[in-house]
């Protein structure tokens, strides 16, 4: 039992010591390394790139010119067409009754129901 355990022993000091060499290289917290000392140009946009943005505002504001026309459009259609229908319609200095709408009834179906419900509230009293 002795053998045994002296044996593994020395096995794993034997295992240790490789795995602590290999460490020593270099590992994930070790230091980092320099990094390459290179000279950082910045590039220079090519002239294509700057025409395209000229195209892009000059097309913007293209956009916005003839948005701004057609709202102007719109706008004095809708006022010429809103003054024309105002001359068009006869002026009318008192306001339609309810009779003279679509909803009128004639005279005697007022009375009709009129008389119904009188007649309903005379029964009511009655029966108290």
């Amino acid at each position: 039992m002795r053998r045994i355990s002296v044996l593994l022993a020395v096995l794993m000091l034997a295992c240790s010591g490789s795995t602590a060499l290999a460490q020593d290289g270099g590992g994930a917290f070790g230091p980092l390394p320099p990094a390459p000392q290179a000279p950082a140009a910045t590039p220079e946009p090519p002239q294509s790139v700057e025409a395209q943005q000229d195209t892009d505002r000059t097309l913007l504001f293209g956009i916005a010119g003839v948005l701004i026309v057609l709202f102007v459009v719109i706008a004095r259609f809708i006022t010429r067409d809103a003054r024309h229908t105002l001359r068009s319609q006869p002026a009318r200095a008192e306001p339609k009754l309810r009779e003279e709408g679509p909803h009128r009834h004639a005279k005697q179906t007022k009375s009709k129901a009129r008389a119904k419900g009188k007649a309903q509230r005379a029964a009511r009293r009655q029966n108290r």
